[in-house]
């Protein structure tokens, strides 16, 4: 397709302006351009993200990796030790990668492969020697402090085996479109997003019918299961919990019976708690 061809089909598309966040902004044949998000559907997004292409980046060796985990080399490029994937995903086109690449060595204190998928998101692979692993929860401030740009990063497990990650890579690209419609947080691991991944992925009334069943009549009263999650999130530490929440202990201690008389639940019990949480968050999701 060429550039006639997507004007044809998307009347609104201009050259990238950097002037507004309203619009949607792609690559394509190594120029920005964009597309005002009201006047595409996202079915014309999923085509034009198929159409987009990276940002040039200054280091062909990521280029390489790209093709490799786009599926346009069937051979890697060179076996990588135990590693991981950092999706970086921007508010707004991103158009300085050697920035990203400078302040995401300092902050690693190793090089790193960065590639970019369109602008909005990037991805990094980090390798990793011996057991230290950021947590680049505690980090994200003054990265985005640095960069100018605020975006959301959600970092995958530790890949043991290179034989996997193309796999992974495509799995957590087709997640990006949707993983932060099931939190508030601005750093996501792996292992967060599997609960709520799987209530998103779990039919209706399958989570009808444990929502009914594990909840009860609690299901009527938002304000109390918002604190029996938070409780369960803090393992269940009423000292601890009500500190977080600003609530006085009393209080959250009357409000867990209140929520035992409903359900019979009793989240002190482990399967207990693990039932409540996972029906709270099937809820949640519905």
């Amino acid at each position: 397709m060429d550039y006639q061809k997507l004007q044809q089909r998307f009347p609104s598309l201009s050259p990238f302006s950097n002037k507004t966040d309203e619009n949607y902004v792609f690559n394509f044949n190594n120029q920005l351009y964009e597309i005002p998000k009201h006047t595409i559907t996202q079915s014309e997004l999923e085509l034009l993200q198929i159409f987009s292409g990276p940002i040039s980046l200054p280091n062909d060796y990521d280029l390489v990796w790209l093709e490799y985990l786009t599926d346009k080399s069937d051979v890697a490029p060179t076996v990588l030790p135990m590693h991981r994937l950092i999706f970086l995903h921007f508010d707004k086109a991103f158009t300085a990668p050697s920035l990203l690449r400078k302040v995401f060595e300092a902050l690693l204190g190793k090089d790193i492969l960065l590639i970019s998928l369109h602008p909005q998101l990037f991805t990094i692979i980090e390798c990793i020697e011996g057991n230290e692993i950021l947590n680049l929860a505690h980090y994200l401030d003054p990265l985005i402090e640095n960069i100018e740009v605020h975006f959301k990063i959600f970092v995958s497990d530790v890949i043991q085996d290179i034989s996997t990650t193309k796999e992974r890579f495509n799995w957590y690209v087709q997640l990006q479109q949707s993983i932060w419609t099931y939190t508030n947080k601005h750093v996501l691991t792996q292992q967060e997003l599997l609960v709520p991944y799987v209530a998103q992925h779990t039919e209706p009334q399958a989570k009808d019918i444990f929502i009914s069943s594990i909840l009860k009549n609690a299901t009527s009263q938002p304000d109390l299961l918002h604190t029996i999650k938070q409780l369960i999130e803090y393992e269940g530490n009423i000292t601890l919990a009500s500190k977080k929440l600003y609530m006085h202990r009393n209080t959250l201690q009357n409000r867990l019976e209140k929520f035992q008389q409903l359900t019979q639940k009793d989240i002190r019990q482990f399967s207990h708690r693990l039932e409540v949480y996972l029906a709270i968050i099937f809820l949640e999701s519905r």
